[in-house]
């Protein structure tokens, strides 16, 4: 198990001329296809090539980031909300110098209650959001108004499939929501668990036709995971792949995913948004079609 640590980035103001980081969602639309493994281990990719990262475990229901990444938590969101600690307080040090934000149930309650809690949250999150170049958010399972916010607040999103059927339809049933209310939000498909990289593409090619044809527009192909024994020991084992077997096959096809995920393009009007902004704008958009 990996100490905790108290984030040591400066936590200084940032002027709202700066450019706000760039924001990954990673979702899936179905718990148990490995949405959060991508996660932690996309960001400590991300962290390697030299970016400053934030981890934010958005899953309400399993949040589980720091039990993947062996490190124990104190506090979450919760305690800021409550303004029993500052965001600071909360904030710990993961491997290869990533921030990890726990925020276990007390998303719940921040989309809830409703603005006030928004704002507050927004406030104080949005002093410290310009010291990262990245905010990876692991979001929860399922389509849902604790789900969709921070998918639509993104600037990329990241959908997790596996050939399983229930898989295929609730990530389609993902991105057909976000082709609705954001429908130029960039979209990447990884694909999990398949017994080779063909197989992988040809899951990705026949969602990508359903796409162009019932919903309009394309989803980029990140790349494939294949299922394989590396990937369950680091997650047994608590020590995420991209730390315990960096050069292995998987953690090589782990960083040309993250490699991808970096080359999407983004729309370079949500710089200037604050993130819990974002959140706010969508925390009310209705599931009906």
């Amino acid at each position: 198990m990996v100490n905790q640590k108290t984030s040591l980035l400066n936590f200084s103001n940032n002027n709202d001329g700066e450019t706000r980081p760039k924001i990954i969602a990673v979702t899936s639309g179905k718990g148990g296809v490995g949405k959060t493994n991508l996660s932690v281990n996309l960001a400590i990719l991300l962290s390697k090539l030299k970016k400053k990262v934030l981890l934010f475990d958005a899953d309400i229901h399993l949040g589980n980031v720091d039990l993947f990444l062996g490190i124990r938590t104190q506090n979450t969101i919760a305690d800021v909300i409550s303004g029993k600690k500052t965001l600071k307080d909360v904030i710990v040090k993961g491997p290869e110098g990533i921030d990890v934000l726990p925020a276990s149930s007390a998303v719940i309650d921040m989309i809830e209650i409703g603005d006030e809690v928004i704002r507050k949250l927004g406030f104080v999150f949005s002093r410290y959001e310009n010291n990262y170049d990245y905010i990876v958010v692991d979001t929860g399972a399922g389509i849902n108004n604790q789900v969709l916010p921070f998918v639509l607040a993104a600037d990329k999103v990241v959908v997790l499939v596996t050939k399983d059927p229930a898989s295929i339809a609730d990530a389609y049933g993902m991105i057909k929501i976000i082709k609705k209310y954001h429908k130029t939000l960039p979209i990447a498909l990884v694909v999990n668990m398949v017994m080779n990289i063909t197989e992988g593409k040809s899951l990705y090619k026949k969602m990508d036709l359903m796409v162009n044809r019932f919903l309009g527009g394309n989803i980029f192909y990140a790349g494939s995971l294949l299922d394989d024994i590396k990937i369950k020991d680091s997650i047994r084992t608590q020590v995420p792949l991209a730390v315990k077997h960096p050069n292995c096959d998987a953690a090589q096809i782990m960083k040309n995913i993250t490699r991808s995920v970096i080359n999407i393009p983004v729309e370079e009007h949500n710089n200037k948004v604050k993130f819990f902004d974002r959140i706010n704008i969508n925390k009310n958009i209705p599931l009906g079609d």
